[in-house]
């Protein structure tokens, strides 16, 4: 076997983020799929993931070929399925990860719809609050809530995301309520993600040319379950998705202030894959089916 034979194993391996899938995959054992893939090292004089006991990540080197070599593949596999007439079937593994609180209030319905419309499609969700690498970690898509910033990966629209500010009634009480972003910006907040105690945050009303505070934090979190406790217990005031806090607001534990001003840029519901030619026809199916249903 070449090195060019050896590249379409490598893709799966990173693909599917395991040795032993990728060798049921392509009908091959296991030692065999990891004795090509050390060749093409050897090949390449360089090495291609970070092996332990527990996890099997790209090295750089690896996420550069993988980046370049996948789209190749995937189109010839595509040329395949359409040689052997599978095209209109979607099937195999798909990798999706998304936010705990996200998939649990939106996300929930529609996927299990999806897993009932198409059981040859082995859907694994990954709930994670951090920001996965999803080439690194063998993900083939992520649900995200804001903006697309590494440009080695590609977004789409599935929805518009209403953000709220909120404080609870005691941390109201103790303050006053805000009649303007100044009087926002004096409110002890806590953060989602960063450890900072400062925060810059652009808002705008209507048509208005945006406006820029510096919040001061009292507590940050990477957890909006988290952030909505804190929030509920009079310790800051947060900046949330609606539908993150809808039972908070019916039964008034907390209160939104300035509901005129929304932040600046407007945050957006996303499916983000890798950027590559080819997507494969299972992740298609499945943003295809997410758009439908969220426009609903």
């Amino acid at each position: 076997m070449d090195r060019l034979s050896r590249v379409p194993i490598f893709v799966a391996v990173a693909r599917h983020g395991s040795f032993a899938e990728a060798a049921r995959r392509l009908g091959m054992t296991g030692s065999a799929v990891s004795k090509q893939v050390q060749r093409l090292e050897n090949d390449l004089g360089a090495r291609l993931f970070h092996r332990t006991t527990r996890q099997l990540s790209l090295t750089d080197e690896g996420s550069f070929l993988f980046e370049r070599s996948a789209p190749l593949v995937e189109g010839i596999e595509e040329v395949g399925e359409m040689l052997a007439g599978r095209k209109a079937k979607p099937e195999g593994t798909l990798r999706l990860s998304a936010p705990v609180a996200l998939a649990q209030r939106v996300l929930k319905e529609p996927l299990s719809a999806f897993a009932g419309k198409y059981p040859d499609v082995h859907l694994h969700v990954e709930l994670s609050d951090r920001f996965v690498d999803l080439v690194g970690e063998g993900f083939d898509l992520a649900v995200r809530i804001g903006h697309l910033e590494d440009s080695s990966l590609v977004a789409r629209r599935l929805a518009d995301v209403e953000m709220v500010l909120v404080g609870a009634p005691i941390l109201l009480a103790e303050y006053g309520s805000p009649d303007n972003l100044v009087d926002v910006s004096r409110i002890p907040f806590i953060h989602y993600g960063t450890d900072r105690t400062q925060q810059r945050m652009l808002f705008q009303r209507g048509t208005e040319e945006p406006e820029q505070i510096t919040t001061e934090a009292r507590l940050s979190t990477n957890n909006d379950q988290m952030m909505v406790s804190f929030a509920r217990a009079g310790l800051g005031m947060i900046l949330l998705p609606r539908f993150m806090v809808e039972e908070e607001l019916g039964n008034g534990k907390l209160r939104e202030v300035l509901p005129e001003y929304r932040p600046y840029p407007d945050r957006k519901l996303y499916a983000v894959f890798p950027h590559g030619r080819h997507l494969p026809l299972k992740t298609r199916v499945l943003i295809d089916f997410l758009v439908e249903e969220m426009s609903r």
